[in-house]
């Protein structure tokens, strides 16, 4: 699953290498959690959008590459409604038995990462779109850390993607070959009223800002 990431690239910088003008919502965020506005590429448009999916049993922020086209709440987007959301990496908690352990992960060589997701047209007018982020399973690299990730998508796949040509298979093989590094990082990640640079350094047990006041 995915259920926090970063997108901290400042405004200017980031709308330089996405080539689009970026709405007024954006803010740099070092911890994105759900329920929140996020940005959110689509065919037409760089826009913000409610991250999750409500429904009158759950709510939904991921969808599974899997079975997004056969999935009722899902068969509609996966047909008509794909879009991208822009990220520099992404949490995820490695569990012991006794503790979780977040850490941060990233692509190796390049500062921005492109999750495939799905999205639905707000039903009133006063309400924003709603989107999910599709996973699918681990690189080995991070399999011990989750079973679980985001779709990754490269740029030479985005328009493919958008214009809702590319195949599960494609966009898990793609997924598969973005190499990514991730490393442990501080448990203040782990309240989402914290949100600044040191949530993603590198941490230990000696190092952690929470560990230090034992």
């Amino acid at each position: 699953m995915c259920g926090r990431y970063t997108l901290h690239t400042k405004s200017q910088k980031l709308a330089s290498s996405i080539a689009k003008l970026l709405p007024e919502q954006y803010e740099p965020s070092y911890n994105i959690s759900p329920g929140t506005n996020i940005l959110t590429q689509t065919k037409e448009s760089l826009t913000c959008m409610q991250w999750g999916l409500r429904t009158p049993q759950n709510f939904h922020i991921n969808a599974r590459l899997e079975s997004a086209d056969t999935t009722p709440r899902f068969r509609e987007s996966w047909e008509a409604y794909r879009c991208l959301i822009p990220a520099n990496g992404f949490y995820e908690w490695l569990s012991d038995g006794i503790r979780k352990q977040p850490y941060y992960i990233y692509p190796a060589h390049a500062e921005l990462v492109y999750f495939a997701g799905l999205w639905m047209p707000a039903t009133k007018l006063e309400e924003v779109p709603q989107c999910v982020i599709l996973t699918t399973c681990a690189q080995e690299r991070i399999k011990r850390i989750h079973d679980r990730m985001p779709v990754l998508l490269p740029e030479s796949a985005h328009q493919k993607w958008l214009d809702n040509y590319l195949t599960k298979s494609e966009a898990n093989a793609y997924s598969q070959k973005i190499e990514i590094t991730d490393h442990p990082v501080s448990n203040r990640v782990n309240s989402t009223h914290n949100n600044d640079n040191k949530l993603i350094l590198p941490t230990t047990l000696l190092t952690d800002d929470q560990l230090q006041l034992f």
